[in-house]
């Protein structure tokens, strides 16, 4: 996440990417960091106009998956997703919450985008985010649910963009 704010200042300029990386890193570089680190590419493709790797591997409490979004070959968007086969409904809570409550130490309090929980036939599906937007970049962290009477998938997300 973001560097530390002294008490008492202003916002951060903006919210840099995880693991020390920085905007406009160049795919080839984060490639070599990667195979460092023993992080797998699993998948590369395309989403709207940006070049999408899915990683395994980077270790962290909780992180499945990690997708990092590239725009003329420079990262702009870098998701983490969470999930466990261990963790229960109160586990994803207390998660979203801990997590939550880092980012509004660093940016303040997020806006609420997001909040549903409606059936699609017969799942029960549940969503929730918050944003925070600094400087021409942004954090997104949601967490989403989808359950029927005997089974159920969940996950928190959290998006860091630059735009």
């Amino acid at each position: 996440m973001a560097a530390q704010i002294a008490p008492g200042t202003q916002a951060a300029e903006q919210i840099n990417p995880p693991f020390g990386l920085e905007w406009g890193e160049s795919a080839e570089r984060l490639e070599r960091l990667l195979k460092g680190a023993k992080a797998d590419i699993v998948d590369r493709h395309d989403v709207e106009g940006r070049q999408a790797w899915t990683v395994e591997g980077l270790i962290q409490t909780g992180l499945k998956r990690t997708v990092f979004y590239f725009r003329d070959g420079q990262l702009v968007e870098v998701e983490l997703q969470y999930q466990s086969p261990d963790w229960d409904v109160a586990k994803y809570d207390d998660f979203m919450a801990q997590v939550r409550r880092r980012i509004e130490q660093k940016f303040g309090a997020g806006q609420l985008i997001a909040r549903t929980r409606e059936p699609a036939g017969n799942v029960m599906q549940t969503l929730v985010g918050y944003k925070w937007d600094e400087n021409n970049t942004a954090i997104q962290l949601f967490y989403y649910s989808a359950e029927t009477s005997t089974q159920s998938f969940r996950t928190v997300s959290v998006h860091y963009k630059w735009m």
